[in-house]
């Protein structure tokens, strides 16, 4: 058997895959803020005890987790010492000169994640050819290192000047380190990030030794508690940001590669789904019960950054270069707000209404959850507004209580804006949706997309009730509610194969007469993908190399990837990486330069092991129309625009559990179809079909 666990702010979400027949077992428990691992473990206690199945069945794990990304938000990381060549103390300081808005002069940047009394110049120097100019002081740099220690720094980030070239002197600080630092809180940036740009490099270094103390306890107390229930060891894999896994002993190597581990995990899902729909062109939306996230599939592909920023504003959606820390890695691109359905509703002092980035959390969680939260949030709206059952909430586990939804959305919105209950409640949901479009339109619009040409995958637990009103914004014709929507990300966690990146920066034009010096980058990486597939130990078969490269026009300030023919370059090949760069930079700036010198910048080579992976069983067809298993109806309240105003509208929705819905089924809005993890709401003028795989495919003519 097969395990996930995507683990997030408020929900912990959990399925089990029986490789033999086919079958899938779910669950979905409030999360453990504390100590995330207690709800890894209990919800796998509930999902082995649906499937009457053992701990020891379980095969492998595939875990996604918020450890990272909760660290570096709550500022809650380690102390970290930073090494840097003699004459870059303030590095990290100076940064790259950008401000989060530009226009905003009161806005401060990001606090460095290491402050400069923990930064240490060591005189070294190597240069841009790799060649050593000044030999390391080794008793300064011995020096250097024990005084961090005595200032009681946990974790050790070294990045001196060309180290990507010439790895030598950070190598003999790793030597001098180990007898004062824990091997695994010791990070070189020649290994972390081998590429060009100081600061980027730098800051990934530093980011990785922030949160590697607290990867590292985390996934150590998990292997524990779970070969204390496993007389044999399950091997446990970790979902990376760009859409692969590794196992728990590499991603304890590199931290930062699991900084979105659970959204990248619903993005790989969502290009399954897109693959097997014959979808072009997916947005893909995650709304869960902290933030909202969004992301792109083209042709059933994920799309890529190699430029992410982490901490600092993320929680609420802003990507602005300047608002976070930079971390260096091929990350699946995603955009992130914190408008989830626990983000707390609250009035400014300017009296606007405002919803998140706070969030209630698993823990006491929404005000309607009875568990001792007071102030109102996005699940209790639902719940004021008819769209959620109070006794069937995670089917039935749970039994919200309506009355204190209402009370909290009174008390600290209604009243002091001076407002029906029913317009403040619905007032939420529209400014929860605002910010949620903002990061819709920041992956397809300010990508150059129209989003009229593309279908909106909607999942996570809260996903589904606001899809057709955001699809609607959007002007998109038809949205996808996949199985199992609740736990997607969980799902996307079986889909995924075992990958890792290399990289090597090389700084060539794209011309013949470079052509052994890129051949060679190639044999060089590829000589350590086989080593990553030797430490595997997966057959030969499963193995595959994707080979590309950053490329930009000379004197150009950022690179743009794009894919090679192969690992072996030939001066054909050439022409054609040049044709394919010049298309790829016409689509993404609106212009190229064929005439134009092209440098080849970094060297980039993606392993992959493959996996096997689940294939879900088709449905029943129906064999009555959809209104006979309706069990009633029910009074919601919805946003409807009246001469530009958005007011709420009482309407009469049908009721449906997608358990009862078959192949075949169709449904006119307004409807609710509730299943144990999510609800999904049908807006007027929506139609909804049940495809042969069970997804819900909702369409409106009008777009």
């Amino acid at each position: 058997m097969l395990g996930a666990v995507d683990t997030g702010g408020t929900f912990t979400d959990v399925m089990l895959y029986n490789k033999e027949n086919g079958d899938l077992w779910s669950a979905k428990i409030p999360s453990s803020p504390k100590n995330p691992a207690d709800a890894f473990i209990s919800g796998l206690k509930e999902v082995l005890s649906s499937a009457a199945a053992e701990f020891h069945e379980i095969d492998s794990l595939s875990h996604g987790t918020t450890v990272v990304t909760n660290s570096l938000l709550e500022g809650k990381t380690a102390r970290v010492g930073l090494l840097v060549s003699e004459g870059f103390r303030d590095l990290l300081e100076i940064g790259r000169q950008v401000r989060p808005d530009l226009y905003d002069l009161t806005k401060d940047r990001c606090v460095p994640i290491v402050s400069r009394d923990r930064v240490k110049e060591v005189e070294e120097r190597v240069d841009a050819q790799g060649r050593i100019v000044i030999p390391l002081n080794k008793r300064e740099a011995q020096s250097r290192i024990s005084e961090l220690k005595k200032g009681g720094i946990e974790s050790l980030a070294v990045s001196f000047l060309f180290s990507f070239f010439n790895p030598d002197h950070e190598i003999q600080i790793r030597k001098m380190a180990k007898e004062i630092f824990p091997k695994e809180f010791v990070f070189l940036s020649s290994e972390i990030s081998p590429e060009f740009r100081e600061y980027e490099r730098t800051s990934t270094t530093a980011v990785a030794a922030a949160v590697a103390p607290k990867v590292v306890l985390y996934l150590d107390d998990l292997k524990g508690k779970l070969a204390a229930r496993n007389e044999r060891e399950i091997s446990l894999f970790i979902m990376h940001s760009g859409g692969g896994i590794l196992t728990a002993d590499e991603a304890k190597k590199r931290p930062h590669t699991i900084v979105e581990s659970g959204p990248a995990a619903g993005i790989v899902a969502s290009a399954q789904l897109a693959q097997n729909l014959g979808l072009e062109q997916v947005i893909a939306f995650d709304m869960g019960g902290t933030t909202a996230k969004a992301g792109l599939v083209l042709n059933g592909k994920p799309q890529y950054t190699t430029d992410y920023e982490v901490g600092g504003d993320i929680h609420h959606g802003s990507r602005t270069r300047g608002s976070g820390y930079p971390v260096r890695f091929p990350m699946i691109d995603v955009a992130e707000c914190g408008s989830g359905a626990g983000s707390i509703a609250w009035i400014d002092p300017g009296r606007y209404l405002k919803v998140g980035p706070l969030s209630a959390g698993a823990d006491p969680g929404p005000a309607c959850y009875g568990r001792g939260g007071r102030q109102p949030t996005v699940t209790d709206a639902y719940l004021a507004l008819g769209y959620l059952a109070a006794e069937s909430f995670l089917g039935g586990k749970m039994i919200l209580q309506p009355e204190l939804a209402r009370k909290a959305i009174t008390r600290f919105i209604a009243k002091p804006l001076d407002m029906k209950f029913e317009r403040a409640a619905q007032g939420i949901l529209t400014i929860a949706n605002a910010d949620i479009l903002r990061i819709l339109r920041l992956v397809s619009v300010a990508r150059g997309h129209d989003p009229r040409d593309f279908s909106l995958v909607a999942y996570g637990g809260a996903g589904p009730l606001h899809a057709t009103a955001l699809a609607e914004e959007m002007s998109i014709g038809r949205v996808v509610i996949p199985r199992f929507p609740g736990l997607f990300s969980s799902l996307g966690l079986l889909f995924n194969d075992m990958t890792t990146d290399f990289v090597q920066t090389l700084m060539v034009d794209l011309d013949e007469k470079f052509l052994k010096q890129i051949n060679n980058s190639f044999s060089f990486l590829r000589r350590q993908a086989e080593d990553w597939f030797q430490r595997l130990g997966t057959p030969d078969s499963d193995h595959i190399l994707k080979a590309s490269a950053d490329l930009r026009y000379m004197r150009q300030n950022y690179e743009l990837n794009v894919k090679f023919p192969g690992l072996n370059i030939s001066a054909g090949d050439v022409v054609k990486i040049r044709n394919l760069f010049n298309e790829v930079h016409d689509a993404t700036y609106g212009h190229s330069s064929p005439s134009e010198t092209i440098q080849v910048v970094n060297i980039r080579l993606q392993a992959l092991s493959l996996v096997s992976k689940p294939e879900l069983k088709p449905i029943e067809k129906a064999s009555a129309s959809a209104e006979s298993v309706s069990f009633g109806k029910r009074d919601i309240w919805l946003a409807r625009k009246n001469a530009g105003r958005s007011e709420a509208e009482l309407l009469h929705s049908a009721l449906y559990r997608r358990d009862d819905l078959r192949y075949g089924h169709t449904i006119k809005g307004p409807a609710v179809i509730q299943e144990k993890e999510s609800t999904t709401l049908v807006r007027p003028g929506w139609e909804l079909r049940v495809d042969r795989y069970g997804n819900l495919v909702i369409e409106n003519n009008l777009f």
